[in-house]
C-alpha cells in the first residue's frame, strides 16, 4: 500500500509538472535562461511570468467580470430578439407565437359537482426564456389542482415543457406579423388522479397579424399521447384571440377556444368556448422587470363541454 501512495503521489506531481509546463520549452531555452542575468530574465524575452501584483483575487475578479459579460451579452441578444417581433400582449388561453422572457402563473377557477369548486394553481405555465435569436424554452410548473369545500383530494399534475422556434416575425412598422412552430410536451410526472400516466406531445403553428391597435393571434395544433390512446384519444385543437390595445395599457380581448376529439372516449364530439378578458401591462418595474396580468372567463357554447364557466387570471413578470 505505501509503495502504491508513493507511486500515485509521483504521477501526480508528474502531472502537475506537466501541466504548469511550457508546451514550446526546450531545453537550449532553458540553458539561456539560466545563465542569463536575473535582471535580463525578468525583462527580457517572451516568458509569461506572473506579475508582482497578481493574486488568486484578481483571477477571481476575472472570471466575475466574464460571466456578468456573458449575462449581459445574454439579455441583450434577448432583448433584440424581442425588439424584431410584434409587442402584442400575450392572451389567456391562446397561446402567443412571440418569443418571451417571462415568469408566469395562472389560476383557474370553476364549478364541479356538488357545489364544490375546483381551483387549478399553475394553469400549465412557468418560466419562459429565449435561448437564440429564433428559439424560447418553457420550463414549466406542474399545475396543483383543489377542490373545495369538499371533493377528492388535491394533487399535482404533469410537468408542462414547450419549444418555440419562430420561422418568420416583423416589429409593428414593419409588417406587424409572426409565424412560429410550437412543440409541447406533457411529461408523466403528475399524481394517479391528475396526471395522465402518458406522455402527450402537442406540435401547433402559431400565427399573427396586428392592423394598427388591433391584432388577431391564432394556433393551430394536435395532442399525440405517446400511450394509452385509447383512453386519452387525440384532439385537434384551434385557438383565435382578437385583442385591441385600448388606452391606460389595457388589453380587452374575445378569444374562440375550440377542441375537437379525433379519438377516444369523447370521439366525434367538439366543445367551443368564448373567453371575453382583459389584459393590463407592461407596467415597468425596477432594473429592466416589467409586470402585466390578464383576466376573463371561458364560457362553453356547444351543447357538449367538459367543464363550462372557467375564471381565468394570469399575472406575468417579463425581463
Amino acid at each position: 500500500m505505501r509503495l502504491a501512495r508513493r507511486i500515485i503521489t509521483l504521477v501526480c506531481a508528474g502531472l502537475l509538472l506537466a501541466a504548469k509546463a511550457r508546451p514550446d520549452d526546450r531545453w537550449p531555452e532553458k540553458l539561456e535562461s539560466a545563465s542569463a542575468p536575473a535582471a535580463e530574465r525578468q525583462n527580457g524575452g517572451n516568458c509569461s511570468t506572473p506579475r508582482e501584483g497578481d493574486s488568486p483575487q484578481d483571477s477571481t475578479k476575472t472570471e466575475g467580470k466574464k460571466r456578468r459579460g456573458l449575462f449581459r451579452s445574454w439579455l441583450h441578444m434577448a432583448g433584440e430578439t424581442q425588439a424584431k417581433q410584434p409587442d402584442w400582449l400575450s392572451p389567456l388561453a391562446t397561446t402567443s407565437g412571440r418569443l418571451k422572457q417571462e415568469l408566469r402563473y395562472d389560476i383557474w377557477d370553476q364549478p364541479s359537482s356538488q357545489g364544490n369548486r375546483t381551483y387549478q394553481f399553475g394553469g400549465g405555465k412557468g418560466l419562459e426564456f429565449i435561448a437564440s435569436p429564433r428559439t424560447q424554452i418553457l420550463a414549466g410548473i406542474p399545475s396543483y389542482t383543489l377542490h373545495s369545500p369538499n371533493g377528492s383530494p388535491g394533487g399535482f399534475g404533469d410537468l408542462p415543457l414547450m419549444l418555440k422556434f419562430r420561422i418568420v416575425s416583423a416589429e409593428r412598422g414593419e409588417g406587424n406579423y409572426i409565424l412560429t412552430f410550437i412543440l409541447g410536451a406533457m411529461a408523466p410526472t403528475g399524481s394517479r388522479r391528475y396526471g395522465a400516466a402518458d406522455a402527450v406531445v402537442t406540435p401547433t403553428l402559431a400565427f399573427g397579424k396586428g392592423l394598427g391597435r388591433f391584432d388577431v393571434q391564432s394556433t393551430v395544433g394536435l395532442n399525440l399521447p405517446a400511450g394509452a390512446t385509447a383512453k386519452l384519444g387525440r384532439q385537434f385543437q384551434w385557438n383565435t384571440a382578437f385583442q385591441y390595445q385600448a388606452a391606460w395599457k389595457l388589453w380587452p380581448e374575445l378569444e374562440v377556444n375550440s377542441t375537437f376529439y379525433k379519438t377516444g372516449p369523447n370521439a366525434g364530439d367538439k366543445q367551443v368556448f368564448l373567453t371575453p378578458g382583459l389584459g393590463f401591462g407592461r407596467v415597468r418595474l425596477r432594473k429592466g422587470f416589467r409586470f402585466s396580468s390578464a383576466a376573463g372567463i371561458q364560457i362553453a357554447v356547444t351543447k357538449f363541454h367538459t367543464y363550462d364557466h372557467r375564471w381565468m387570471l394570469s399575472e406575468r413578470i417579463s425581463f
